[in-house]
């Protein structure tokens, strides 16, 4: 059995693949069934940075090229826009990435707080739609071990810097001062309160935030002193605020160009210019707003900047964390090669047995009738030559045998073979 990763992430495809490649948390829970059909287990970790599918195949190639489609297939895109971006990583590789990425460090923001929550609940969410068995489930476990242990033993997610807060960094950057600017922050999910709670940090005492949920803007609001406004009024608000922070989860453009051109229209305060930081994957703002005059458009992937900052600042706690994934992949990888012998050890006494069963029968056919007494005495013979013969062999296959010797082994007796998948 092989670990087996597709997908595309920051460091391989441009946002615009990203976005049109995400799974929400209702299309996770839709697409997986069909995935399951098409590779059997699998898991789907989908984040603002990032869509990767982890299943386990005997045939990695043909189970690579059967989610690459059924990805294509779901989101009804052409290969061509996927394929050049996708990466395939098996084994160990695979278990690394995953680790890598629990513990923050193949995030854009490096040691990031969000993403051990989003590891876990792609395996939360597998799990509740039946389609994760031991191997995967043991494997996200063993990921979010690592990303613990990271964030309890290094000072990697020390003041730890989200996407939400590098946004509001990037927007200090371009204007100075936040102190003044009056802001709409549109979404009040877990992105959007993390935004609103830097922006507060920052002197911003003008907060207006709009969400689907008007309830939720309005706790939100009043939790930082802000103020709620109806999600359909986001047009005439867009006339009062400097900036915009942008973080929800819909799957299609809340501010149109449309939209925000009419708004244009009137003085918004700043000498007639928005800024506008849109956080979302999929996106929030139509990227053609970026063409109306005085209009600053910046999206996650202009955080490049701001991620470089933090990388430097960070680099000494992630050799540290480094360290630690090392370790636990040492740890995964016994127990994953002692799931595998187990198994094959089990499939192999199974197939000693069936032979003993077997060639006994046939020679009870050719005897006479044998006293109660002889037939046990025979039947523990034929049960001690077996055991004595499986001894040895089980031993190693048990404690010495590398994956490469099991995959041997394997061949050599005919186990677990089955139909590519």
């Amino acid at each position: 059995m092989r670990i087996l990763l597709v997908g595309v992430d920051h460091k391989t495809a441009p946002l615009e693949v990203r976005e049109v490649v995400s799974f929400s948390k209702q299309q996770t829970s839709l697409a997986l069934p069909g995935l399951q059909r098409r590779v059997g287990e699998a898991v789907i970790l989908s984040t603002c940075n990032r869509t990767e599918v982890y299943a386990t195949a005997e045939n990695p190639d043909a189970a690579a090229e059967h989610i690459a489609r059924y990805v294509a297939e779901f989101h009804g895109l052409s290969r061509d826009t996927i394929d050049p971006h996708l990466n395939t990583i098996v084994d160990e590789d695979a278990v690394q990435h995953l680790f890598r990425v629990a513990s923050g460090l193949d995030s854009m923001i490096i040691g990031e707080p969000q993403i051990l929550g989003q590891v876990r609940d792609a395996l939360a969410t597998a799990s509740n739609a039946d389609c994760v068995g031991a191997p995967l489930n043991g494997l996200f476990h063993a990921a979010v071990k690592s990303g613990r242990r990271v964030r309890e033993e290094t000072e990697i997610s020390r003041n730890p810097l989200s996407i939400s807060y590098a946004g509001v960094r990037l927007a200090k950057g371009e204007l100075g001062s936040l102190e003044g600017r009056r802001v709409l922050l549109i979404g009040a999910g877990d992105a959007g309160r993390l935004a609103a709670v830097a922006l507060g940090a920052s002197g911003v005492r003008n907060l207006l935030i709009a969400n689907r949920t008007l309830a939720r803007s309005q706790d939100l609001a009043a939790e930082l002193s802000g103020t709620a406004v109806p999600f359909d009024e986001i047009s005439d608000v867009l006339r009062q605020v400097d900036i915009v922070i942008s973080a929800t989860d819909a799957p299609e453009y809340v501010l149109s160009a449309s939209a925000v051109s009419q708004a244009l229209k009137a003085s918004n305060g700043s000498g007639g210019k928005l800024f506008l930081f849109d956080l979302a994957v999929p996106r929030d703002v139509e990227p053609a707003v970026a063409q109306l005059p005085n209009v600053r458009l910046f999206n996650i992937d202009d955080l490049s900047s701001i991620a470089e900052e933090n990388l430097r600042d960070r680099k000494r706690e992630a050799r540290a964390a480094e360290g630690i994934v090392e370790d636990e992949l040492g740890r995964f990888a016994r127990w994953w090669d002692s799931l595998d012998s187990d198994s094959m050890i089990r499939a192999l006494r199974s197939q000693a047995e069936d032979i003993r069963r077997h060639e006994l029968e046939r020679a009870m056919k050719r005897l006479a009738a044998l006293p109660e007494d002889d037939l046990e005495v025979l039947e523990a013979m034929t049960r001690s030559i077996v055991n004595r013969l499986m001894h040895d062999p089980t031993m190693f296959l048990k404690h010495k045998a590398t994956t490469t010797q099991l995959d041997a082994a394997r061949l050599l007796f005919g186990l677990g073979e089955e139909e590519d998948r």
